[in-house]
């Protein structure tokens, strides 16, 4: 038997990617894995076994209403059998669609999409949908666009329904995101127990700071289905006490931001970061070169909002582009002797805490040069929009990252700290200090005027010996909100592209590799810590399958084969 089995570390690691993996990928992992089982050595089968079939039971969870996948656990629990709770669900799930229209869910889930991006024709198709299974796609549709009214019109739609108990259990997940209490109750109600049940159970509870109810309830998830595995870092993180307002004490920091033609925008994203808890720090911004607004008319409104406290405006004649006006800001004399610097993007809504968490971060995190959040997109209905990032594929002029959003739905499973290769750049915290000692170079001009260059930075400081590390508790509201309402134009998709193209150039094929290989390192070995500090506490069967995944893990990292 191989020292370690490189496609299910490949498996092991995009499934702690994702979060939860979503049944496309679930089906090509198991494929793979499961694939000519007989021909593996014993020790091999059993743990493919083990990993593949909990795959294919966590992404049933999410598409509950799926004939085919349904189907396919059942048969493949005599290879490995599932939880007591598991099979309960399984089998009543399966009562409650017996004799409803069926629908390939792969086509359900391809109408939906092929729908026009338009909240209101994809509720019509929901109503005049009668398979339970495209009701349930168009509804997933909606919460992938961030709409409330029109996805809880569609829920309401969909309660009424026979085959709600099995769908209602994943979009009570959609009502506790847009805060929506009452609707949420509702379908936890009509809801079948499962998993998915105790898990937003047990993120109520964590809300409310009842942390013992929360532990046992995460447990008892992870009990029924061993395949959450994200569930291992949160429990390890759990508890730890919130960044006191001391932290930022003693600290030089400098905060700084740069805007183009965004004045009412702009001035929104001042107005939330003076309103968060930032200490004493150095608040700069640059008017770069805007021209739908006069430059009076700038400096107005930044003295209206910040309203007596201290902020440098600079006011260029031209737009210089991002990297030239990150630059600016870097070098200004009020940030010279700064610690540690946060650019933010124009266009951003920031939690009270994020700096406090951020610094706490490098604190606790030795060697961590940026911190980065989760981005969520805006809306009644908040959406993941960025974040943990890793190379997914390297080689000689070649870089491609893993998505910035594997899931947008949104179950908690992005809410931990972790480090990786990159974050998301709107709202990131540098170690000037350590930018300095390690010669990380500045933001690359040739990235002009925008795009990858925070990305390229993030590489540069992985080169250098740095670290960076995702904060998954800092949520920060994009509103630029790229890929969903603000389609890019070919134009645009062309100059992305082209610096895409430059970047691939910037480093050899060595080098990447030895990035790729330091970050999926770095991430196992804090996967390992999180699972060490559980390990005793968890039921069983989860320990012997997120055990199964540490050790892979583990061995797959220290033989670079990640």
């Amino acid at each position: 038997m191989p020292a370690t089995d490189a496609p299910l570390a490949k498996w092991m690691f995009l499934h702690l990617l994702h979060g939860f993996s979503q049944s496309g990928y679930a089906m090509a992992g198991a494929n793979e894995l499961l694939g000519e089982l007989d021909k593996l050595h014993p020790q091999q089968r059993k743990a493919r076994v083990l990993f593949g079939t909990g795959l294919l039971r966590q992404a049933l969870l999410l598409n509950p209403l799926d004939a085919g996948l349904r189907g396919l656990v059942g048969q493949l629990g005599g290879m490995s059998p599932q939880s007591p709770a598991y099979a309960a669900w399984l089998k009543a799930s399966a009562a409650v669609l017996d004799g409803q229209p069926q629908v390939p869910a792969n086509e359900a889930f391809g109408r939906a999409w092929d729908l026009p991006a338009d909240p209101d024709a994809v509720l019509a198709a929901c109503r005049e949908s009668t398979a339970p299974g495209d009701v349930f796609a168009c509804l997933m549709r909606l919460w992938e666009m961030g709409v409330w009214e029109q996805t809880a019109a569609g829920i309401a739609q969909f309660l009424a329904s026979p085959a709600a108990p099995a769908g209602a259990g994943v979009l009570a997940h959609a009502a506790h995101a847009a805060g929506d209490a009452v609707l949420r109750d509702e379908l936890l109600a009509k809801a079948l127990p499962c998993p998915l049940v105790t898990l937003l159970r047990a993120r109520m509870v964590e809300a409310a700071a009842d942390l013992s109810t929360a532990r046992a309830l995460y447990m008892e998830a992870l009990d029924a289905e061993p395949a959450l595995l994200f569930l291992v870092r949160h429990l390890a993180q759990m508890g730890r006490p919130e960044a006191p307002a001391s932290v930022l004490e003693a600290r030089r920091i400098g905060v700084g931001f740069y805007t183009w033609n965004k004045l009412q925008v702009t001035l929104d994203t001042l107005a939330s970061l003076l309103a968060s808890d930032i200490g004493g720090a150095h608040v700069a911004l640059i008017n770069n070169g805007s021209t739908a607004f006069s430059r009076d008319e700038f400096e107005a409104g930044v003295r209206a909002v910040a309203a007596g406290r201290q902020v440098e405006l600079i006011q260029l004649p031209i737009n210089i582009g991002a990297p030239a006006a990150r630059n600016w800001l870097w070098h200004l004399d009020s940030m010279r002797d700064r610690d540690l610097f946060a650019f933010l993007d124009d266009d951003v809504l920031l939690p009270r805490t994020w700096l406090r968490n951020y610094v706490q971060d490098m604190d606790e995190m030795p060697g961590t040069v940026v911190v980065g959040p989760q981005g969520v997109n805006p809306g009644t209905l908040p959406t993941v929009q960025y974040v943990a990032r890793f190379f997914e594929k390297t080689g000689k002029h070649l870089i491609r990252f893993t998505n910035n959003a594997p899931l947008v739905m949104d179950f908690g499973q992005y809410g931990q700290r972790r480090p990786c290769l990159s974050v998301m750049g709107c709202c990131h915290l540098l170690d000037k200090a350590a930018c300095a000692r390690l010669g990380v170079p500045d933001f690359d001009l040739r990235f002009s005027p925008s795009q990858v260059d925070d990305l390229e930075h993030d590489i540069q400081v992985w080169k250098a010996g740095g670290r960076v590390v995702y904060d998954g508790r800092v949520r920060v509201v994009h509103r630029q909100d790229a890929g969903r309402a603000a389609p890019l134009s070919e134009a645009s998709w062309g100059h992305v592209w082209g610096n895409h193209y430059k970047m691939e150039r910037k480093f050899t094929e060595q080098e990447l590799a030895s990035v790729d290989k330091a970050t999926r390192a770095a991430d196992v070995a804090d996967l390992v810590d999180a699972y060490e500090a559980v390990a005793a506490q968890l039921p069983p069967a989860a320990r012997s399958y997120v055990g199964l995944c540490v050790r892979t893990l583990q061995a797959a990292a220290a033989e670079n084969a990640l």
